[in-house]
């Protein structure tokens, strides 16, 4: 019970992040109407991701459509998304982990855009971490999240 109002405090504080960096930043806050929409529909933009996530709804998680796919670079994480019908690479800037959760935070190019999936710890099947979890634009303004089904590799090669 702890550990299940622990996940949920922590939960609260992540959605309270949104519109406060662009009003200390003295921007306007933007209309989250406004915000592109997270895609269900992202055709995978390379062979062997690290992890790969798709709807939390769809029948199999290994051949897609994807909501999110990760890779691991030289020097980052990167991730993909679908962004009104657009694959759309992002940097992971900043991971946390605990109380069996990932919460991992993305930038497009320009970091204009931020990003939040959150993965809840399923258990490792054979040769995979498996996840449930979501993700949401959360800068400039926060929107719905779109929530997923996947897993990542256990080993980063």
């Amino acid at each position: 019970m702890k550990t299940m109002t622990g996940v949920a405090l922590a939960l609260l504080m992540l959605a309270a992040c949104g519109n406060e960096r662009a009003e200390m930043n003295g921007e306007p806050a933007m209309d989250p109407q406004d915000l592109p929409v997270i895609g269900t529909d992202l055709v995978a933009p390379m062979d062997n991701a690290f992890c790969a996530f798709v709807p939390v709804d769809a029948e199999n998680d290994d051949t897609g459509p994807y909501v999110l796919v990760t890779t691991v670079g030289d020097n980052a994480y990167h991730g993909y998304v679908s962004l009104d019908g657009e694959a759309v690479k992002l940097t992971e800037v900043e991971a946390g982990f605990g109380a069996g959760m990932e919460t991992r935070r993305f930038v497009d190019e320009d970091e204009s855009l931020e990003l939040e999936a959150i993965l809840l710890d399923g258990g490792d099947v054979d040769d995979r971490a498996v996840y449930t979890g979501s993700i949401r634009v959360i800068y400039p303004a926060e929107g719905e999240a779109v929530k997923f089904k996947g897993g990542c590799r256990l080993s980063g090669g």
